[in-house]
């Protein structure tokens, strides 16, 4: 296991190896251990948006709300991209949610993204090519960002 799966800790291996040692059948030697062929994870990361721009303070609520959006929306393609080339390639998900800075329990934008779909998505508009990795975001509604429904947040858990 140690050759195949270098990216496991050690304390990881040992929990797999102690799964999949099984009860031997009677006559046969060494038949108590199953061949682990492969190990899939899944990430979870969440992250705070980063505030409107300091430039940006000054213009009317509604356009102040539009950039906040928009730019969380530019950061969250642009982390997608880097958090699967950071982890191991058997990281095949990675779900995220990105929280308002104000109030932490408001999600403004979540999903979860398989590694094979950043290749398939190559849309140059970024709200449809965030949509076709299964990304929820809010939207402006006036003055403000709309948080992620109930039902929206939780079907992002059951995906």
């Amino acid at each position: 296991m140690k050759r195949i799966f270098p990216w496991l800790g050690r304390d990881m291996k040992s929990n797999i190896a102690r799964a999949l040692t099984v009860r031997p059948r009677g006559g046969v030697r060494n038949d108590n251990s199953l061949r682990l062929i492969r190990v899939v994870g899944q990430l979870r990361v969440e992250w705070c948006a980063r505030g409107v721009h300091p430039w940006d303070r000054d213009l009317p609520a509604n356009i102040r709300a539009e950039s906040f959006l928009e730019q969380a929306l530019l950061d969250t393609d642009s982390v997608i991209t880097k958090l699967f080339q950071a982890v191991p390639t058997e990281i095949e998900r990675i779900e995220i949610r990105v929280l308002h800075p104000i109030s932490l329990e408001r999600v403004i934008i979540a999903g979860i993204i398989d590694r094979e779909d950043l290749s398939r998505s190559l849309s140059p508009s970024l709200k449809m090519r965030l949509k076709m990795f299964g990304i929820n975001y809010s939207c402006v509604n006036g003055n403000r960002i709309e948080a992620l429904s109930i039902d929206e947040a939780a079907s992002i858990h059951c995906a």
